[in-house]
């Protein structure tokens, strides 16, 4: 299937070239990886048959990248998306219509080969580079770069392609503007990262160290960042070098270790942001494209791969953060034991609410029913005390809940905030009873 891969690459983006000019070129860490994934995903989502109405899903758009990049200004959020779309054109995926904001779905196969997977997102950004480079003559120096014994030859090299992305680059107006140093630089460091070569500045300076997975991706700590919230990128970790390396080697300048399996895992972050697709996905008409999507083509599978779900995840993370216990019964059977989400996803503001580990409790079976949607019992934010319907009051099997209360650590810190909605919704749905 690799040769399968690269080849269907290569048919859909050898004719493009530094001179084209629709849409745009890699051109910085905007065009990350993991950004045409987002954006591919969100597409196949929310198209419209052959079509994706940009203008007309703003609002949705800029609700999960500002959730999935924890992002702070409107700028940044749109701008996101609109380089995307913008190398989505480029490459012939979509083709603008004479509807300001309406494009047109010319190429499903790579839209689906894109979406599918964070490694087959870099396999395609890697392959582009390629195609570009080859077809404008670079690809021999690039060569040169990577067989390059020392730093100051390499460094000669890079400037001789940077001269060349000024000569055919339609986007370089004036080279003597800091736009005509950084426009090579980031498809040098997509295909440096798999060829395991230099860190290329902002400033033309090829340095010391290897190109690393952060230094291709955008979804990275930095000033960008919402302080209030650690980013959402556990997929940097994830990520099969082993895969990309097979895929890719006949591409490869550097010789790359040979690996005998490949080590896949969709990755936590594609569950938070089906998530978030799902959560924004209203008024469910797009569930066909969401079955399209999970059973898609060009989706990685193995022997031996190990698939995470959000609700794994989330349990795994429970245990980590909260004792092997029901806190209300004391229930201590870890294979039995459930987590329990207090605010359940279908309200949840945003992923972060919806894998956040504060967000749930280890319960056992009967707990967990009576817990759900608070339907029957609660959990005082301030006091821990148990609250339960009084119509189950004199049921036997659960006197066990009179006068119960759980430890203060498991009402402690952010747990608290997700407990007094919990209260509240008690307290909507059992009107008969009064808060003490």
């Amino acid at each position: 299937m690799n040769r399968d891969i690269t080849q269907m690459l290569i048919s859909k983006l050898s004719g493009l070239t530094l001179s084209t000019d629709t849409g745009k070129f890699l051109a910085d860490k905007s065009y990350g990886f993991d950004t045409m994934f987002f954006a591919c995903r969100f597409i196949q989502r929310f198209r419209f048959g052959d079509v994706y109405k940009k203008l007309e899903l703003q609002e949705k758009s800029n609700a999960y990248i500002k959730d999935l990049f924890c992002l702070r200004t409107a700028s940044q959020i749109q701008n996101y998306f609109t380089e995307a779309v913008a190398l989505l054109v480029f490459c012939g995926v979509l083709r603008k219509t004479s509807k300001r904001g309406v494009y047109e779905i010319i190429d499903d196969e790579l839209l689906d080969f894109i979406s599918s997977s964070f490694e087959n997102a870099y396999i395609f950004q890697y392959m582009l580079c390629y195609c570009v480079f080859v077809h404008d003559g670079i690809w021999d120096k690039y060569k040169e770069f990577c067989k390059a014994q020392t730093l100051a030859h390499k460094q000669g090299i890079y400037l001789q392609i940077r001269e060349i992305f000024i000569e055919k680059d339609n986007r370089v107006i004036d080279p003597t503007r800091k736009w005509a140093n950084f426009v090579p630089k980031y498809p040098m460091v997509v295909l440096n990262y798999a060829n395991h070569q230099n860190m290329i500045s902002r400033t033309t300076i090829v340095q010391t160290r290897d190109v690393k997975i952060e230094d291709i991706s955008l979804n990275t700590e930095g000033t960008r960042a919402n302080m209030d919230l650690p980013k959402k990128n556990a997929y940097l970790h994830d990520f099969s070098d082993s895969y990309v390396t097979e895929t890719l080697r006949p591409y490869l300048i550097t010789p790359a270790s040979k690996y005998d399996t490949i080590s896949y895992s969709d990755s936590f972050s594609i569950d938070v942001a089906d998530t978030k697709l799902d959560m924004l996905d209203d008024d469910g008409r797009t569930s066909d494209m969401k079955e399209k999507i999970l059973k898609g083509k060009y989706k990685i599978s193995a022997r031996g791969v190990q698939t995470r779900t959000v609700q794994g995840e989330f349990r795994s993370a429970l245990f980590v953060k909260t004792p092997h216990k029901c806190p209300v019964c004391g229930f201590d059977f870890k294979n039995l034991l459930i987590a329990s989400h207090i605010k359940p996803y279908s309200k949840c503001e945003d992923t972060y609410d919806a894998m956040n580990p504060n967000n749930g409790l280890l319960m056992c079976p009967i707990c967990d029913k009576l817990f759900e949607h608070a339907n029957y019992i609660t959990i005082d934010y301030k006091t821990g005390n148990v609250i339960y319907d009084t119509n189950i009051e004199d049921e036997k099997s659960l006197q066990y809940l009179h006068d119960c209360t759980v430890s203060y650590d498991y009402i402690d810190g952010e747990r608290r905030h997700y407990l007094k909605w919990h209260n509240e919704t008690f307290y909507e749905k059992h009107s008969h009873m009064t808060k003490e």
